[in-house]
């Protein structure tokens, strides 16, 4: 069922993550063409798509009806576009825009394929799973394809080498984002966490655990990013992402494994740049709560819920945004007890590592708010 735009697949063994990431390499393709010459159909019960093995074509199609509803055409083949793509697509074309989505598909594809027509250079793109999944620059200085299983080959071998305890925790991948986790720990981790905490006259005596997640894309979501988080004293804090490598300049590879030389220095950045917020003092702590979670893009359902936990437990008094964001850390722990699923907990956590460089003083402010 690789196929369907919905697969998503985890992972609790490090063996079985990197058989897939192989298995998925060895079944996609990678190809250019002139962007002019790309065309765009909807997607009707009459299609038909270049032969493609192993995969019922009929089941193809279904499934992109209910999703992009679109196929491209190269002047070598016709395939079927993942949603995935879509994206990445318009990108090419150079349109965007919330009323692009609300457009019927031949309308949508007629305006592409008017904007491909004026386009310039090649588009690359990539075939995996029976479908297109997506259309990015052909030129290597936008766009330089990154092997995934190498990225994860060097990532793994750093973690293993740089830390003194490490064990692989979970992977995650779908079509767009490819994550994996470890568990480290590492004296190192709890000295700087310390020192860190001392200089804004905090302390820390527990013992520090701390994971790191490695999140990379070959369809243009995203870069090559490292992304901490720790645990300490039962607090789970989520410090973000400290390093994205872009796919660019022909060496998004050779730059992501110089950078992973500094795995631990990205740490300490990460520490940093969340305990800056001890220096915002806020005077009403859950409307700026409120705020900043509206703005992170929560359901209304969860920023009550982790208001409400953080009322009952710290009260209305006034902090430094740093108390504040803790609590917002708690969102986590709740979507948890929903039984939320990995690749949502994953996106949760990144809406919470977004908090950190909101506009805290301007949503400081009293009176009752909506959540």
């Amino acid at each position: 069922m690789y196929y369907k735009d919905d697969f998503n697949v985890t992972f609790k063994e490090e063996s079985a993550f990197y058989r897939y990431l192989d298995d998925v390499e060895k079944r996609a393709e990678w190809f250019r063409a002139q962007s002019k010459d790309l065309k765009v159909e909807a997607v009707t019960k009459d299609s038909i798509c270049s032969p493609i093995g192993n995969i019922n074509l009929e089941y193809l199609k279904e499934d992109t009806l209910k999703n992009s509803g679109l196929m491209i055409k190269t002047p070598d083949r016709s395939c079927y576009l993942g949603i995935s793509a879509v994206k990445s697509l318009k990108g090419r074309a150079r349109i965007d825009g919330k009323a692009l989505a609300e457009l019927d598909k031949e309308t949508l594809a007629y305006i592409l394929n008017e904007c491909l027509k004026v386009s310039k250079g090649k588009s690359l793109l990539r075939f995996c799973e029976g479908k297109v999944r997506a259309v990015l620059s052909g030129d290597e200085k936008d766009y330089s394809i990154m092997s995934m299983p190498e990225v994860y080959t060097i990532a793994g071998a750093y973690i293993y080498s740089d830390f003194e305890t490490a064990a692989f925790k979970s992977g995650c991948a779908d079509h767009n984002l490819v994550n994996a986790t470890w568990e480290l720990r590492d004296q190192r981790l709890n000295e700087s966490y310390q020192e860190l905490l001392g200089r804004y006259g905090k302390t820390f005596n527990g013992e520090l655990s701390a994971s790191v997640r490695i999140s990379t894309s070959d369809v243009g979501s995203s870069g090559a990013n490292i992304f901490y988080t720790v645990s300490a004293n039962d607090q789970y804090i989520i410090l973000g992402e400290t390093l994205k490598v872009r796919h660019k300049n022909c060496k998004g590879t050779e730059d992501f494994n110089q950078n992973m030389a500094s795995i631990f220095e990205y740490y300490k950045a990460a520490v940093q740049e969340v305990l800056q917020l001890c220096d915002i003092w806020v005077n009403h702590p859950a409307n700026a709560m409120i705020g900043v979670m509206k703005q992170a893009g929560f359901s209304k359902k969860l920023i009550a819920e982790t208001v409400e936990r953080y009322r009952a437990s710290a009260g209305e008094q006034p902090c430094s945004a740093y108390e504040i964001y803790c609590g917002i850390c708690d969102v986590i722990s709740i979507a948890r007890q929903q039984e939320t699923n990995e690749r949502g907990l994953l996106l949760l956590e990144e809406k919470v590592a977004a908090c950190v460089n909101r506009r805290w003083h301007e949503l400081d402010i009293p009176g009752e708010i909506k959540y």
